[in-house]
């Protein structure tokens, strides 16, 4: 005997829950099955609790510039398990709201691991009991985990990513291996907090994925905050001490960190749930999808991380949500042209689009940048650090990319992305009228400078 739904997600992190929603707005029974907790490694341990934990890093970093902004000096100690505590109670209060919405949506929520054993059905185990559920329409939506390093020993003093906020303890020393969006952002938060810290990257520098001149420019304010960034280099040897963890360089150089994390990619959750079996089409991994996110078997579709790509969760939830709508009739095609994404550094950075070496290889480009310290509001709130790139094609004014270094620069990006999905020229954001003193004055300026009539920038300055 099997419960029966229309439509079936397997996952409940950014994909399986924002999809599940969605098919119940279109009138679908819905039910999805998540071994662990609602809303996955985003909500739980990634993108919630890092921004939350970020938060008091900020906090802490204002408190110790007291001075300049005409207080007297605060002496600053964090309490790693108040702030802890705040993320968890974060945490948890959103994971109930999205449990709210599915009863609201009357989503059946089966607790579980789910296994495909075909015919539209799926077996869920937990504690030893075993369910059946039965749909014609299944998503496949279970995520990625860390990847790991096997140089590096079972330790309580290593952590991959998505473990690192479970910390009970402030690093003294840590060492983040690798340099990406993960890495660059949790060296910052602990940096602020206090800790010594150290990334190890294995290109020839950080974000080795994102426009070259900003990655510098990002490195730049990070050694200034006194973040050691070894680059080119690769992890030898691996030993314990009394005090932490010794790691050996290829360069000979050695390590003395009391705390590591492991920044270092991620695998996609697409073993032990009966992929192989039915003869779902994969590759190293990942599950091959059509533009409509159906993959070879019909019935069966799959969204986030598991069909690789962009692993984002707001990639998850458009994908989520696309998988949805082409299950229950609605044809919808996922458009990846235009993709935000952030590292929440301190300061930010955010982008959209091509990198500048990107895009001269395929277009003749025009490029202008306007630095934060020549805004208004940058200088007012104290954050002149950073500045706005925009890259558009030197004949029709389209934006080809952008890119953010400095304060709200995830929140800022965001005009950008818009104007690249509608198919605006820059000469539209320069002709919008911006707020002002506002730091969306900086996106302003650099249209501006495209155009050759930047205001508050000399004219032989880039």
């Amino acid at each position: 005997m099997s419960d029966s739904y229309d439509i079936i997600f397997l996952g409940g992190g950014p994909a399986g829950y924002q999809g599940a929603i969605r098919a119940a707005q279109l009138g679908a029974k819905v039910a999805v099955i998540e071994e662990k907790f609602l809303g996955g490694i985003c909500l739980n341990w990634g993108c919630i609790p890092t921004k939350t934990v970020r938060a008091s890093a900020e906090a802490a970093r204002t408190m110790r510039r007291a001075k300049e902004f005409g207080f007297k000096p605060v002496e600053v100690s964090p309490d790693i398990a108040t702030i802890m505590l705040r993320k968890e109670r974060i945490v948890s209060g959103l994971r109930a709201s999205v449990g709210r919405l599915f009863q609201a949506n009357r989503i059946a929520l089966v607790e579980g691991r789910g296994r495909l054993i075909g015919g539209g059905k799926i077996e869920v185990k937990k504690d030893g009991q075993t369910e059946l559920l039965e749909a014609p329409k299944i998503v496949i939506a279970t995520g990625s985990r860390p990847a790991n390093l096997p140089v590096f020993p079972p330790s309580p003093r290593v952590f991959p990513a998505d473990e690192m906020l479970n910390i009970s303890w402030l690093p003294s020393h840590l060492l983040v291996v690798g340099g990406g969006m993960i890495g660059v952002e949790m060296a910052a938060v602990f940096r602020e907090l206090g800790s010594q810290v150290t990334i190890v990257e294995i290109k020839d520098r950080i974000l080795p994925a994102e426009d070259a001149e900003m990655a510098a420019y990002l490195q730049g304010v990070l050694k200034r905050r006194k973040i050691e960034i070894i680059c080119s280099a690769s992890i030898e040897t691996v030993s314990e001490s009394e005090r932490g963890v010794v790691v050996t360089l290829n360069n000979g150089k050695e390590l003395l960190p009391d705390t590591v994390l492991l920044a270092v990619g991620r695998r996609l959750n697409t073993d032990v749930i009966g992929l192989e079996e039915l003869g779902v089409a994969m590759d190293e991994g990942r599950i091959i999808v059509d533009e409509n996110l159906q993959t070879n078997l019909p019935g069966i579709a799959a969204a986030g991380d598991v069909i690789g790509g962009w692993l984002l969760a707001h990639v998850a939830f458009a994908e989520g949500m696309c998988a949805a709508e082409n299950a229950l009739g609605r044809g919808a095609i996922m458009d990846y042209r235009v993709i935000p994404r952030c590292a929440f550094t301190l300061p930010e950075y955010g982008a959209v689009g091509l990198s500048e070496e990107e895009a001269v290889k395929h277009y003749p480009v025009k490029t202008a940048r306007f630095p934060f310290k020549s805004l208004g509001m940058g200088q007012a709130m104290g954050e002149p650090e950073g500045l706005v790139k925009i890259i558009t094609h030197a004949q029709t004014d389209q934006i080809l990319g952008a890119h953010i270094i400095g304060p709200h620069a995830s929140d800022l990006i965001g005009e950008i992305a818009l104007a690249m999905k509608a198919g605006l020229p820059s000469q539209v954001i320069m002709d919008t009228i911006h707020s002002h003193p506002t730091l969306s004055e900086a996106v302003l300026e650099v249209c501006q400078a495209l155009h050759g009539q930047a205001i508050h920038m000399p004219p032989d300055v880039k």
